[in-house]
């Protein structure tokens, strides 16, 4: 039966922190017992009959074991074979090369310096065996850890093979010293292998081997590669506290991979401190990719201190997609500075703003309670050809409904801006009358309308009419008022649209005479025939709640007529079952005079 192999991930390592002790003890003791058949063999500075890099098969014993697969034979080789076009060092059967007349402190000098150079994996894996096989060298410590630093190469490396070396020098007597110890955590800083790096931090500490500042930053990258961001900040805040000099790129990668991970308010710590203590270190990409980070997740603090360190100054320039998404975080925020700032570089850029833009801004100065700026971005709007509607003013409309006292307020400021100069678009005023409205001021709503002439020159449109119709239609004994504004409208040559004659029919049913509901309702059919309404359907009917009063009050009032309101409703997707069922039963009881049956609720939009 096969043997089932857990992963030791992060999820058990939180879970069972023991479980890395475990492991080692478990991986040194397996390294202990003595195999009864050996494993093929492994590449090694042994000495051997063959040379490193012979593309023979049978050289690594592959031959010998069939049963292993193309992927065993290559994780167990520890040096790759040489790539042909690699410059050799006279290898057995070559010809000679300059390496044959070099003295070895020569040659070990040109080792050294092959570590120290990137790309130079093969050639350090030749010059090693040419060192062991041609120069008669024994295996020792500086051959073992050049072949250790061969392995921070991201393409050819791997920490299998460290890993293997290390067991093969313990087996030969070969002592590890401090810098191959830091020699395999550059590797590790690469190919990361977490036990690995547990065995060699204990080594290290049961020899009393300290860490170099440069050992610092290839345990932490290291830490990072694993995603093990807790522990890489423990060690980060380590250094900092024993005042060691963190390099700007491991502050670099550590914000990247924060960012990466949404640990947004870590990466924004960091940045602070980076700021704070080696502001020049910073590089601009750096800055650019934080502030789309912070901006995209409306991270405010974030944007705002980039923001106000880069973009204001000049040193960034956001791209107009960063521009929109922190002028909405400062819409949110009710930031009207950073808003304001966003609008702009927009500006500058000669972009057409849209609606959009003037809505987040005017958003802004509302959260802040600048009204009077609020208005003025409406004049400016209007002043740049686009009309503001309802839409626009939703923000001065939750504002100016949350005190009686502010509507008039509002009006005294149009009033103000009218004085200097200012075009008062009509969108201003219709927010004036619907917070009247709202706060059940109808009549202050009618006397505002009467003295909109006098600050608006382009007079009402429609959505004025139809939100005085509203307050009118909530109230009883309003018809006469409604009639007035009816009159209002054709006196000025505005045209009533599906949603005016709705609120003339609600108005009606408010009385007790309400057969001009019936009147309205066919003159809405005759105007509006053919037109599209919201739902994308053809020719103009009542909604669904304003059906539904009417077909009660016929029901109330014995009128048969609600028979043919309910067919077409059937009609027009506005089934009602409950409302049906209830006329029915009510028309049926009014038949033999026991009326008594509860009116279901209507509701109207």
């Amino acid at each position: 039966m096969p043997t089932t192999r857990i992963p030791i991930d992060g999820l058990w390592r939180c879970l069972c922190p023991v479980i890395d002790s475990i492991a080692s003890a478990q991986y040194a003791t397996s390294r202990a017992i003595p195999r009864k058949a050996p494993i093929p063999s492994i590449p090694s500075l042994r000495p051997r009959t063959r040379p490193f890099h012979s593309s023979t098969r049978t050289q690594w014993g592959w031959a010998s074991n069939p049963a292993l697969t193309a992927s065993d034979k290559e994780k167990s080789r520890t040096i790759p074979p040489r790539k042909e076009e690699s410059p050799g060092f006279g290898y057995r059967g070559r010809k000679p090369t300059e390496g044959d007349h070099l003295e070895l402190p020569l040659l070990h000098e040109k080792l050294r310096a092959l570590c120290a150079k990137e790309g130079s994996y093969h050639k350090i894996t030749e010059l090693v065996e040419y060192l062991i096989r041609e120069r008669g060298e024994k295996p020792a410590l500086v051959h073992y850890d050049a072949l250790i630093r061969a392995n921070s190469d991201a393409e050819f490396g791997s920490a299998q093979v460290v890993r293997d070396l290390l067991v093969e020098m313990k087996e030969d007597g070969i002592a590890a010293d401090n810098g191959l110890y830091h020699a395999v955590l550059q590797v590790l800083a690469i190919h990361p292998n977490y036990l690995l790096r547990e065995q060699i931090m204990l080594e290290m500490k049961e020899r009393w081997f300290g860490l170099s500042p440069e050992g610092w930053h290839y345990l932490v990258v290291g830490l990072l590669r694993d995603r093990q961001y807790e522990v890489a900040m423990d060690k980060l805040e380590q250094m900092q506290s024993d005042e060691i000099m963190v390099q700007p790129w491991l502050y670099d990668i550590f914000m990247f991979q924060l960012c990466e991970a949404e640990e947004l308010d870590e990466a924004f710590k960091m940045l602070q401190h980076r700021y704070h203590t080696q502001r020049s270190g910073i590089l601009p990409s750096v800055w650019y990719y934080l502030l789309d980070k912070f901006s995209n997740a409306f991270h405010y603090e974030g944007t705002k201190f980039v923001w106000n360190c880069r973009v204001e100054t000049s040193f960034t320039k956001p791209s107009d997609g960063m521009c929109l998404s922190t002028l909405n975080l400062a819409a949110r925020h009710s930031d009207p500075a950073l808003a304001t700032s966003c609008i702009r570089i927009l500006s500058n850029r000669q972009s057409a703003l849209s609606p959009y833009h003037y809505e987040a801004l005017l958003t802004a100065y509302v959260g802040v309670q600048d009204l009077r700026t609020a208005f003025r971005i409406l004049t400016i709007m209007t002043k740049a050809g686009l009309t503001p509607d309802m839409s626009t003013t939703r923000p001065i409309f939750l504002h100016l409904i949350s005190s009686t006292s502010f509507p008039s307020h509002a009006w005294i400021i149009l009033e103000s801006l009218h004085e200097a100069g200012n075009v008062i678009p009509i969108a201003a005023i219709n927010v004036i009358l619907e917070s009247l409205n709202a706060l059940g001021q109808v009549d202050t709503a009618v006397t505002t309308y009467k003295k909109l002439h006098n600050i608006c020159a382009s007079g009402p449109n429609t959505e004025t009419f139809n939100i005085l119709l509203q307050g009118v239609s909530k109230q009883k004994n309003k018809k006469d008022l409604a009639m007035f504004l009816a009159a209002e409208m054709a006196a000025l040559g505005v045209k009533a649209d599906r949603l005016t004659y709705d609120r003339l029919i609600l108005t009606c049913l408010q009385e007790d005479d309400y057969e001009d509901a019936f009147r309205y309702l066919e003159e809405m059919i005759v105007v509006g025939e053919g037109k599209e309404t919201e739902d994308g359907k053809r020719g103009w009917w009542m909604r669904a709640g304003t059906a539904g009063e009417l077909v009660r009050r016929c029901v109330v009032e014995r009128d048969e007529r609600y028979w043919n309101l309910l067919d077409e409703m059937t009609q027009r997707g506005m089934w009602n079952h409950k409302l049906r069922a209830w006329a029915d039963e009510e028309w049926t009881k009014s038949l033999t005079g026991d009326s008594k049956a509860a009116v279901p609720s209507g509701g109207n939009v």
